[in-house]
């Protein structure tokens, strides 16, 4: 027996659920569980109900039950607090709510006349046109069989093999596997630092980049595909400036490859083209200001080059190059992230990967979603030669928070952890409480922590892109923004104020004492620093500090308790006066700077200098400092700490589940 709940496939013989590229196997009686409950689905079934069916001769145990519930929830990553497959309903029972598969189909209702028949003939006409190729994509299945990380995937032009590197027990490797058996084959020699692969045209060779030591490489092999085995392999070029940042290497008819690079120092980003044959390498394209290069798609017909930038604050442009004319023209511009750029065969759209979605945009910069359910990070999708299938990478990131008290620093408890992105843990004026922002079932909403637990404090129910948050400070209120609002969240009740407002998008960090306006910075022009600014909640105003003509560039910043603004670079922490007075208060001799906050008389900053972090207490009067060491970076992230420094607050280092899929 098998069947579908969602994107997952069960297979209740093998006792084996499927999805996303993970395939996990439960105890026969979990399997049981799942059977009645999809038997019965969308009814609520009380636990004694369940326990019947499966434990027929047993005394009624309802851990047995509720253990069951927990495993298959782990199964499906449904979770707990924010179920949407197996639905507790207190003191009755659970249902299996199993998501409908959206039809793309149209149906017209003829009412006579040929009018009706007119129109609708239109409607089929107009549609098709603006949908010129499949658009239907529903049916998420996974390719990877491997519990190692496989990302940086390339189909081959005959869309019968995908080449992709996988990362396991500390060790990378590129590998190809067929796409109608499954069979693969590792294709490397040796373990290495591989970055992003590229089939040549004829589909008999791959060209991969590899970071090493003393810069970076792309060397191409020769394969037999029948056999899946390398024949010859040769570095063709070395850059020991730059880095290849590329997603994907793209190899044209005429032995170039094109791709991005990464200044080492600077960070500038570049577009490339190298040619294998005559060894030449051209720039094609410098970013410039607050352009920053991400990954570029070369067009089916290699005229042109699709290139995508992230171009200022929650801002991403994609520009289409004529490599004939030199020309660069901007497509379209969107926010909240671009994680990847592939063309359609017939040269009309582009995909563009968006966080867990995937965008078309046609020529004339026209944007629609291709609907599929999904819940975690969409790299690189595209389409297949055919354009009737689209591949992906699917990465489900972790990130939990944890805590320690500055009197054993070494102690440090998992606060937060929700096999999700648990992140921006700010402390209310009280240190035992922390609101934080989560991305949970592809939702980004507001947590509280407090008393030892968690609960939903905002809903988004719009899923809008949260930049920032700041308490109020008699902790009654929580602010957050999007990229147009400021929502002030009411702690106790869960009450939401949207304040308007008309500026770009803005990061918040404090809220004032005595007015009530909220401490913000914003990107620079140029897209290097963050500047400061002050946002007026009761006018809308948003007005920016200014150093001797000049917006002041800060790296982190905070409020005394008169309001004096107090900010930071890299290595030195200034204090902005009412008046507009600036002056420098401290300097750290070795940079590092991470954080700065005032109480009282005191400046706090917190370091982070090698591989640990260090708070300096330096009283403002009488100029003594003191330092104090706070804790390794191993494996963790200093990322907040109490009003009064006795807690501190860090996130785990993202781990990241990568696997391939294709859509259907």
């Amino acid at each position: 027996m098998k069947f579908e709940i969602g994107s997952y496939y069960v297979d209740v013989k093998r006792c084996q659920i499927t999805g996303f590229g993970a395939v996990t196997n439960i105890e026969p009686k979990v399997m049981e569980v799942l059977v009645y409950l999809y038997a019965h689905k969308g009814e609520v079934v009380s636990q004694e109900e369940i326990f019947n069916a499966v434990w027929p001769k047993a005394i009624f145990n309802p851990s047995s039950v509720q253990r069951c519930i927990a495993i298959l929830r782990k199964a499906f990553d449904d979770d707990a607090k924010q179920q949407s497959l197996l639905i507790t309903h207190p003191k009755r029972g659970y249902s299996l709510e199993v998501p409908n598969p959206k039809s793309n189909t149209f149906k017209f209702v003829l009412v006579g006349g040929t009018a009706c028949l007119i129109i609708a003939a239109m409607f089929i006409f107009l549609f098709l046109n603006h949908f010129s190729h499949k658009n239907d994509f529903s049916n998420l299945l996974p390719i990877s069989s491997s519990s190692g990380n496989e990302f940086a995937f390339m189909t081959s032009p005959n869309d019968l093999y995908i080449a992709f590197i996988r990362a396991e027990e500390n060790s990378k490797h590129i590998w190809i596997k067929q796409l109608d058996t499954g069979v693969e084959k590792r294709i490397s020699h040796q373990p290495a630092d591989y970055l992003s692969l590229g089939w040549s045209p004829n589909g008999n060779g791959l060209i991969f980049a590899i970071r090493e030591q003393a810069g970076t490489s792309l060397q191409f092999t020769t394969l037999d595909l029948v056999s899946m085995v390398p024949l010859e392999q040769e570095e063709a070029y070395r850059t020991m400036d730059y880095v290849i940042s590329s997603h994907r290497l793209d190899w044209a008819t005429d032995n170039t490859v094109y791709f991005t690079e990464k200044h080492r120092e600077s960070s500038e980003t570049q577009l490339v083209s190298y040619n294998l044959i005559t060894k030449t390498k051209h720039v094609l394209h410098q970013s410039k200001q607050s352009d920053w290069l991400l990954m570029q798609s070369l067009s089916p017909g290699e005229t042109l080059i699709a290139l995508g930038f992230e171009a200022g604050q929650n801002k991403y442009r994609v520009d289409l190059l004529d490599l004939d004319s030199g020309q660069l023209k901007t497509l379209v511009t969107i926010e909240d992230g671009l994680s990847g750029l592939s063309w359609h065969p017939d040269k009309q759209s582009i995909l563009m990967s968006k966080r867990n979605e995937i965008l078309s945009v046609d020529l004339q910069g026209r944007v629609s979603k291709l609907p599929f359910k999904n819940y975690q990070i969409v790299r690189d999708a595209s389409y297949s030669n055919s354009g009737e299938e689209i591949f992906m990478e699917l990465v489900k990131v972790d990130v939990d928070i944890l805590s320690a008290d500055r009197e054993n620093m070494k102690n440090l408890k998992r606060l937060v952890n929700s096999s999700s992105v648990d992140f921006l843990p700010v402390f209310s004026p009280d240190p035992s409480v922390f609101v934080f922002e989560s991305h949970r079932f592809g939702q980004k909403q507001l947590f509280i922590y407090e008393q030892d637990q968690e609960r939903l404090l905002f809903k988004n129910p719009d899923n809008v892109e949260l930049f920032g948050i700041a308490w109020s400070k008699d902790g009654k209120s929580v602010f957050t923004a999007s990229k147009d609002t400021i929502f002030r969240i009411a702690v106790t009740s869960n009450k939401v104020e949207a304040i308007p407002h008309k500026h770009n998008s803005f990061y918040l960090r404090e809220a004032f004492h005595h007015s009530e306006a909220l401490l913000v910075s914003y990107r620079s022009s140029d897209g290097v620093g963050f500047h400061v600014a002050k946002f007026d909640l009761k006018t809308g105003e948003l007005k920016e500090f200014e150093a001797k003509g000049e917006r002041l560039s800060c790296y982190s910043m905070g409020l005394d308790e008169s309001d004096n603004i107090y900010f930071s670079n890299a290595s030195n922490v200034f204090k902005r006066s009412d008046t507009g007075e600036i002056e420098r208060v401290w300097q750290s001799q070795t940079a590092g700077i991470i954080g700065v906050t005032t109480d009282s008389n005191t400046l706090f900053v917190t370091l982070e200098q090698d591989n640990h972090y260090k708070l300096v207490e330096h009283d403002l009067l009488l100029g003594k400092t003191d330092v104090t060491w706070i804790g390794n970076k191993d494996g963790k992230m200093l990322i907040n700490a109490a009003h009064d420094y006795s807690q501190f607050l860090y996130l785990t280092e993202p781990t990241r589940q990568k696997q391939l899929a294709r859509l259907r």
